[in-house]
């Protein structure tokens, strides 16, 4: 089976003897000398008898009517329906040219030793090599950390003892947080809502406490009811983000919110997704069989379908 250069280099042979026969020997122009559009340049046809004007992009092309090489186009003869001529094309072969190096399409290469990365139609879709998990503290680790091991490409865990020596004690006995104790932030983006109806739960890792601990938090979400939803859509045959008709009172479990609000929800645009795009969070005061609480509860302020 022939490969697709050989392919290309037969094709190309095939058209010249073609091309050839219509060649008129001598040559017979036009007396009328072509007139180009501003920018194409003159050049010799195929046969390099007469003038003619450069086709562009996009403008039909073979042996005789060439392409504008100064614009670095070529004639794609898979574009042709008849074999006899093609289309003024950029040159692309599928390659990636990556640090100046080029990558066949198809080829996989590592730019890294955390890095595995494939060239696709002169596009280049990389993975990680090393893992992305998150280590969350124990009693025996309240500090993990990831750090370079040498003689090893990915970063690892470990637990920094001088960092646990240096934790002020009355944050190791569980006292308020002391102004002098400080570290970066850091989260995760909040995850999915675990109903698609109804109340649900997303959650995130964060060190965004008192103790600057890695930890998991949690939000309740209501992305619509599960019932008919109190939601004017307006007459719209497709709209992301519904406002409640009338004020309600959040539910969860046995828990119900002290106030009442005016929620927006995610709609439906056919077979499309409706999710969350933009969202807040407040606490929210809520009166439960065993008491009162305060629960983080995620708003939405947009949604968006795909």
């Amino acid at each position: 089976m022939l490969s697709s250069k050989c392919l290309l280099v037969f094709l190309a042979c095939t058209l010249s003897q073609i091309f050839a026969e219509l060649c008129l020997s001598p040559c017979v122009c036009s007396w009328i000398p072509p007139r180009c559009s501003p920018g194409v340049p003159l050049i010799m046809d195929g046969c390099s008898c007469c003038k003619i004007c450069a086709r562009r992009l996009g403008e039909f092309c073979n042996q005789i009517y060439l392409c504008d090489h100064t614009q670095e186009l070529t004639c794609d003869y898979s574009t042709g329906s008849n074999g006899r001529g093609g289309t003024c094309n950029y040159y692309n072969n599928g390659s990636c040219d990556i640090d100046g190096k080029v990558y066949e399409d198809g080829e996989t290469f590592q730019p890294s030793c955390k890095l595995q990365c494939k060239c696709v139609d002169s596009g280049v879709t990389c993975i990680p090599l090393c893992s992305e998990d998150v280590k969350l503290p124990t009693q025996e680790c309240p500090f993990p950390r990831r750090v370079e091991i040498p003689g090893k490409c990915c970063q690892e865990w470990v637990c920094d003892v001088q960092q646990q020596t240096k934790i002020p004690n009355n944050v190791r006995q569980g006292l308020p947080h002391s102004p002098t104790f400080s570290c970066p932030e850091w989260s995760t983006e909040w995850g999915e809502c675990s109903a698609r109806c109804g109340m649900g739960v997303s959650l995130r890792v964060t060190n965004q406490n008192q103790y600057c601990r890695l930890e998991r938090q949690s939000r309740l979400c209501l992305v619509r009811p599960c019932r008919d939803s109190p939601a004017s859509t307006g007459g719209a045959a497709c709209v992301p983000t519904l406002l409640s008709s009338h004020p309600i009172r959040l539910e969860f479990q046995d828990c119900i919110s002290v106030g009442s609000f005016l929620p927006r929800f995610c709609g439906s645009c056919g077979t499309k997704n409706c999710i969350p795009y933009r969202t807040l969070n407040e606490m929210i005061d809520f009166q439960c069989s065993g008491g009162f609480t305060r629960k983080l509860m995620m708003f939405i302020v947009s949604c968006v379908c795909y």
